[in-house]
């Protein structure tokens, strides 16, 4: 199994590996509005995601069993790690979203590319250039720009502060996950930690006094969207790109969000698209194309 070494940055990308990236960015960018079809604890909401979306994927990643033999004891502990902060993750996404506008959760979520670039470069060395500074520069401008108007002070800070909190736990699992990637294929490795992060999240609903099946049906609905869409396209595609992109660079990509999930939210729920809006997208655009810029330029460097 040939894999590209994280030194290999942009340079040798498979053109492809955008293409399932565009798809999953957009799917994943619809996960707030998902969780608005829904009446469940985000424990609830979180653990019946990953399960089925781990029931989906295992009767494929089967016959792919011998790389999660083949892991050592080391590579495990990372692999639950890896599981656990996932499940942090999506269970301060879901609860971000009850507390706050999608809009507001989506883009302070965004500040997770500042986290991601310092981490990957601290840990794993990846080189933060110019270009992928004035990328997330640009990002966090847009950012900026659309929480003008969203976050009140003195208002309730839960919703946002759970926002920022998912940033740093998705850059954490990121960036373990990034050293087992590259041990093993995409589908038996979301498969792994779609199945552990979700068995942590569902055997702590009776703890948590929460009902385990007894969920009316819009619930439900809101629990298979939850793993076909943002799951299985978005967190799956994020997956196969992790194992040829760098870290930081793909953490940039995941700016344009967003602005994806502002429009659905408009679109579903009437969350008003306002002027200070469409310019926090524009500036969140323009990093999008500092970032493709840079993939070109990488062609012809080292």
């Amino acid at each position: 199994m040939t894999v590209p070494s994280m030194g290999d940055g942009v340079s040798r990308v498979p053109r492809w590996v955008y293409g399932s990236l565009a798809v999953g960015l957009v799917a994943a960018s619809q996960s707030g509005n998902i969780v608005r079809l829904g009446s469940a604890d985000p424990a609830a909401i979180v653990g019946w995601r990953l399960a089925l979306s781990f029931a989906v994927l295992a009767p494929f990643a089967w016959r792919h069993r011998g790389q999660a033999l083949r892991l050592t004891a080391l590579e495990w502990l990372l692999a639950v790690t890896c599981g656990m902060l996932l499940a942090a993750h999506l269970l301060t996404w879901v609860a971000a979203v009850q507390h706050t506008r999608v809009a507001t959760a989506s883009l302070l979520f965004a500040v997770n590319p500042v986290y991601t670039a310092l981490g990957a470069a601290a840990i794993y060395g990846e080189k933060v250039t110019g270009r992928l500074w004035l990328a997330i520069l640009l990002g966090l401008a847009g950012a900026a720009v659309l929480g003008w108007g969203d976050v009140r002070v003195g208002g309730d800070l839960t919703g946002p502060f759970l926002a920022l909190a998912c940033g740093m736990l998705f850059t954490a699992y990121f960036l373990v996950g990034k050293r087992l990637r590259t041990r093993m294929d995409n589908l038996p490795y979301v498969t792994l930690i779609y199945g552990v992060a979700g068995a942590v999240t569902l055997l702590a609903l009776p703890a948590m006094g929460l009902p385990f099946v007894d969920y009316d049906g819009r619930t439900w609905g809101c629990f298979l969207l939850m793993a076909a869409v943002p799951t299985l396209m978005g967190h799956t595609s994020f997956n196969m790109a992790l194992r040829y992109l760098d870290a930081s660079r793909l953490s940039v990509a995941t700016l344009s969000e967003p602005a994806m999930a502002g429009l659905g939210a408009w679109v579903f729920w009437g969350e008003a698209v306002t002027p200070h809006m469409a310019a926090g997208y524009a500036f969140i655009a323009a990093s999008v194309v500092v970032l493709v810029s840079e993939r070109g330029a990488g062609r012809g460097g080292p």
